[in-house]
């Protein structure tokens, strides 16, 4: 979902253009018609990019006052109640528009960012789609951990005019899915357009834009496949962080644009992300903000009360640090309900009660940030509130149609016994995402075991383990397998690899902690039918 839809007539671009760099730098995501791409249905991109932005700034202007088009998309903006209209000159509107409030910039320039008019329309946009502006959490107090990306534009060497604007839209793709993750800040692009052209100097682009990593990268023909090649920098130090080629065949450009678009996006979320956790594994635990605390906090163990206790003393500081923090409120509702379904709780009545009331505050402070209502989803299914659980994913996949959005969907569909539909999810981006399957080989192994098809679920759960090393879910879903199909020594083979992690651990323990991951009684069933074979063979043979 779109952030802004900016409306205009075509004669007023030049002018319309500080006013959309404006609005990105604020940390908002904008659609505005110069998106489009060659060869598109103008109509059909026009009519969807509305339908998912939150707000509609239309801008008028002795030009747009006269257009169909701006009026159509006003009345859009209108109906919805999401509609802020903004003058330009000084003009008449028309009637139907004019009982709504105009914010007046007329002859407002960039060189006026402290403009007071400038200013209430900026807080009247944050009020509309429910956040201050930057729709990210704010920076840390003590230095912004968040990794920070720019994306400059690719270098288009396939002298095809089949191909023309293929790379500066690939560009906006990038920018825009990377955007949409809450993970992350994404340079405006506006901002990085300016180092578009030949090399440039990557150290220049850190200082420039405020960035510790840069994108770069060409889009050529080769062949039958549009072939992309991507690095990805870090600014201070100019080193690779990572480098990858990426080929699609060329029969349906915007099909192929669409999945190099994914699979590129993926790969540099993954790969920043990576590097910028062992940044802060270096940096002093006192030097660090909230987003720092959780990054450590999130990578704490949870198999063992010393861990849970870090984990939760982790969150709380971030909390200290910043209480505004929606992403902090929701991982301190995440964790005491994972140790609510877990039995760990000294007070289950009082942790259950309390990630209930730390949800409610996140979803205030930060109603739209996709990764908040994400975690909120997943905890509300650990709470038991199955249809609220889904109700929140797909809203976390609306605001931000991107792969941890989908797999949150496809994971708490799964919970809740929907295993078919998750299944075709985790398929789905499995095919997106090649390189990066782990989470999914999760996801199929615990749906297959689920529907009763243990011989496709062992697969899954295997290269589970391999993406995961030391993972015990899923050796005892190996073992839980393995025994399903007969295969007994190499059922209790799994076992022992459990046993490597827990020495003191008991098949009564496995069951269990099964058992309590799942939503539905047949799932349950499933996912623990063969450990208790494997419990009765050893009690009787006792």
């Amino acid at each position: 979902m779109t952030d802004i839809f900016v409306s205009y007539a075509t004669s007023d671009r030049e002018r319309i253009i500080p006013l959309v760099e404006t609005f990105e730098a604020q940390g908002w995501s904008v659609w505005w018609d110069r998106q489009i791409m060659p060869g598109t249905s103008f109509d059909d991109m026009i009519e969807q990019a509305i339908s998912h932005a939150a707000c509609v700034v239309v801008a008028w202007t002795e030009a747009s006052v006269n257009s169909d088009w701006v009026r159509t998309e006003a009345l859009f903006g209108l109906d919805k109640d999401i509609l802020i209209p903004v003058l330009l000159d000084d003009v008449e509107l028309p009637l139907a528009f004019r009982r709504t409030q105009a914010a007046k910039l007329i002859g407002w320039t960039e060189q006026e960012p402290n403009n007071v008019d400038l200013q209430h329309l900026l807080q009247g946009i944050g009020q509309l789609i429910g956040t201050t502006p930057d729709t990210h959490e704010s920076p840390s107090p003590r230095g912004d951990e968040r990794p920070s990306i720019a994306v400059l534009p690719l270098n288009d060497l396939t002298n095809d005019p089949t191909l023309l604007g293929l790379a500066e839209g690939m560009t906006e793709d990038i920018i825009t899915h990377l955007a949409q993750n809450p993970t992350f800040f994404v340079a405006a692009r506006n901002s990085s357009s300016q180092f578009k052209g030949g090399a440039s100097d990557v150290h220049e682009v850190g200082r420039t834009l405020a960035v510790r990593y840069v994108l770069e990268g060409s889009v050529r023909k080769v062949g039958g496949n549009i072939r992309v090649v991507g690095q990805l920098i870090e600014a201070e130090t100019g080193g690779h962080i990572w480098t990858d080629i990426f080929n699609e065949p060329i029969e349906d450009i915007s099909t192929a644009q669409d999945i190099l678009t994914e699979q590129i996006s993926n790969a540099v979320a993954a790969a920043a992300g990576n590097d910028n956790f062992q940044r802060i594994l270096r940096t002093p635990r006192d030097q660090l903000g909230p987003w720092g605390l959780l990054a450590l906090a999130a990578a704490s163990p949870v198999n063992n009360r010393e861990g849970r206790e870090r984990r939760q003393n982790l969150i709380r500081s971030a909390i200290a640090l910043d209480p505004s923090s929606g992403v902090a409120h929701v991982r301190l509702a995440d964790v005491l309900a994972q140790d609510f379904v877990a039995e760990f709780s000294e007070d289950p009545d009082a942790d259950r009660k309390q990630a209930l009331v730390e949800i409610q505050s996140a979803m205030r402070l930060a109603p739209r940030n996709a990764a908040v209502v994400a975690i909120a989803a997943t905890t509300y299914m650990n709470l038991g509130e199955k249809r609220r659980s889904i109700s929140l994913a797909r809203k976390a996949l609306a605001l931000a149609p991107i792969a941890p959005s989908n797999l949150t969907l496809a994971n708490v569909l799964l919970r809740a016994g929907e295993a078919a539909e998750a299944i075709s999810i985790y398929q789905e981006l499995t095919a997106k995402a090649p390189k990066d399957v782990g989470p999914n080989h999760r996801g199929l192994a615990v749906a297959y075991c689920i529907i009763g098809d243990y011989e496709k679920a062992l697969p899954h759960a295997e290269e589970w383990e391999l993406w995961s090393p030391g993972e015990y879910a899923a050796c005892l879903l190996q073992a839980n397998l393995l025994a399903l199909l007969g295969e007994k020594d190499a059922a209790l083979a799994a076992i022992e690899k459990v046993r490597v992690t827990i020495p003191s651990f008991r098949l009564e323990q496995g069951i269990a902690q099964m058992a309590r991951g799942q939503a539905t009684e047949t799932a349950r069933e499933h996912v623990t039918a063969g450990l208790q074979l494997m419990l009765e063979k050893e009690q009787s043979s006792d």
